[in-house]
């Protein structure tokens, strides 16, 4: 199965949850194994999306920037 990146989310400067519901509306456009990514600056970003893709069975993986920023890809979990 191919994965795309459909969309991109830039919420460097906001913080929380500002990032989470961004990520969350986009996330609603998209069919099961479509992905996203967005990147923050917000340190609390990281726990934010954990829980909430464990929760909604999405995947994520992180990929550091730079000591300030990290780009997070979202992979959409299976229609609930």
């Amino acid at each position: 199965m191919n994965k795309q990146t459909t969309h991109h989310i830039d919420a460097t400067d906001l913080l929380c949850p500002v990032p989470l519901m961004m990520l969350k509306q986009a996330m609603q456009a998209l069919s099961p194994a479509e992905q996203l990514t967005i990147l923050v600056t917000d340190v609390h970003a990281e726990l934010d999306f954990e829980i909430w893709c464990e929760r909604f069975g999405h995947g994520l993986e992180l990929t550091r920037v730079n000591d300030h920023s990290w780009l997070f890809t979202v992979t959409k979990g299976k229609a609930q």
